[in-house]
């Protein structure tokens, strides 16, 4: 079975975003291209083409209207009439055959020529003509004002000459109809008046954009006008293709993710081996009996664990301690015994060499023999606890205490020369108490006598010192007790 690793995890976790984003980003296209193809379809390219189309042939069929109703006979009956009733009824019937026409309007030549006399369909019987009619030409005349246009043919007699002039003028509702239903997305268009002055009769969409770039003009046939045209710039770069600009901007998106996981990987699995090297501190210290006081987890998940770890331990620490204190203390006096003496001597002497100096001190209660005679082993006992107590209370922390055995401690003086030694021997004597209450009612005059030597280069075996100091503490016995004799290497 594989077991679970920090690297498999991340690349899950890349794999799910790279999922998510990718998905995402397929969505937004999707949308995206489904907008603007909707776009392109509410606002196709031939937009403009398909206005000017639509506007020119609607003028190409009143023009064949107009130049139908000139090539009439009612026509030229209705100009050649000089009977007003016969012309009116005549007008009607001519009226009748285009109804779609609306106003048609019939001048003769002579009127052509200056006169503003015109017959009209609607029954008016003047009208001043803002433009003379002999400004048309065989093809017919044009001519715009403001939202409407006048189209002219001229009636023609049998001999081929021109008997008068037919003036139909159109309302151009329906041209600013079809100008504001046409589709202009991001677009500016206007309906302009050409022949002679050029004039904005319509006008719609964003009119920034007429600086912007240059114009589109279609020539509306059959017209006196053109569509002008201003397109929003096209777009381009990346934000013209939105499939590159998604592969893109989503190529970037994968790359930074993937360095983020990456470096979160490594920034992890570094902080995990700190942690885990730290954890092998720690086990190592716990195996040397000993314990520092702060171990550094950077990781916050592994903190609980570190914890609990770290008590269990201290605990074991503890217990390791008492077992070797107890193991190297002597249980009545609770100072160290001739087990930890023995140790203690080996590390000192083997320190010699290297130029230090070292003092041992040997000790025995006097008349010690005498209380446990007198008074019972309780009361030696008591004696021997209360004399361990004081050498601890009045030695330095440095020096070493231990009992050999009945009433015999020893005192180890490191890094002290014997001068010095001797000279805190006679300090712990004075600084004693003289008598001690061992039993209630019962007290002993306190003495003792000692022997002082110090460990040399030149002692053959680590026991010289305590043997020049045992002989040292006889001839203090002998010399009265209660003293302490001095015996250098």
């Amino acid at each position: 079975m594989m077991k679970p690793s920090l690297a498999r995890y991340f690349l899950i976790a890349f794999l799910a975003a790279l999922t998510l984003i990718a998905s995402a980003g397929l969505m937004l296209y999707r949308a995206t291209t489904d907008a603007e193809h909707h776009s392109r379809e509410r606002a196709p390219a031939y937009a403009p083409q398909l206005l000017a189309g639509q506007i020119a042939e609607s003028t190409r069929q009143w023009t064949r209207a107009t130049k139908a109703i000139a090539q009439s006979p009612l026509a030229l009956r209705i100009l050649k009439s000089a009977d007003a009733a016969e012309r009116r009824e005549l007008m009607a019937t001519l009226v009748s055959l285009q109804p779609e026409l609306g106003e048609i309007q019939l001048i003769t030549s002579e009127q052509a020529k200056g006169q503003t006399l015109i017959l009209s369909s609607l029954g008016t019987q003047q009208k001043r003509l803002i433009e003379k009619a002999s400004a048309a030409s065989n093809k017919g005349a044009l001519r715009a004002e403001t939202l409407s246009l006048t189209l002219s043919e001229p009636v023609r007699d049998a001999d081929g000459g021109i008997a008068g002039y037919v003036l139909v003028e159109r309302n151009l509702a329906d041209v600013g109809a079809l100008f504001a239903a046409t589709p202009l997305i991001d677009g500016y268009a206007e309906l302009q008046q050409v022949n002679g002055v050029s004039d904005t009769l319509l006008k719609r969409g964003n009119e920034q954009l007429k600086f912007s770039g240059s114009p589109l003009a279609i020539t509306l046939e059959g017209t006196p006008w053109r569509l002008v045209v201003w397109r929003k710039p096209p777009v381009t770069g990346l934000a013209a293709d939105l499939r590159r600009s998604y592969l893109g901007v989503g190529g970037v998106l994968i790359a930074l993710l993937a360095l983020c996981m990456w470096l979160a990987y490594r920034l992890g699995n570094r902080m995990l081996q700190d942690d885990l090297t730290v954890f092998t501190k720690l086990f190592s210290d716990v195996t040397h009996e000993r314990l520092r006081k702060r171990y550094p987890i950077e990781l916050r998940e592994l903190q609980n664990g570190y914890q609990v770890m770290y008590q269990l331990a201290k605990m074991m620490v503890n217990k390791h301690q008492r077992v070797v204190n107890s193991a190297g203390t002597d249980h009545l006096s609770q100072v160290s015994n001739r087990r930890s003496f023995e140790a203690k001597q080996h590390e000192v002497f083997a320190r010699v060499n290297e130029g230090w100096a070292h003092s041992l001190l040997i000790l025995d209660i006097d008349d010690f023999k005498r209380v446990n005679d007198t008074y019972g082993h309780d009361a030696g006992d008591q004696l021997i606890v209360q004399f361990g107590k004081i050498l601890k209370d009045h030695l330095r922390s440095s020096d070493f205490v231990a009992r050999l055995g009945g009433d015999e401690f020893c005192v180890i003086f490191p890094n002290t020369p014997l001068k010095k030694a001797e000279e805190l021997a006679q300090r712990l004597r004075a600084n004693m108490p003289s008598r001690l209450e061992l039993q209630p009612n019962v007290t002993h005059h306190l003495s003792w006598s000692g022997g002082l030597s110090e460990y040399s280069r030149q002692d053959i075996s680590e026991n010289a010192a305590l043997a020049r100091a045992d002989q040292a503490l006889l001839d203090a016995k002998r010399a009265g007790r209660s003293r302490t004799e001095v015996k250098a290497a």
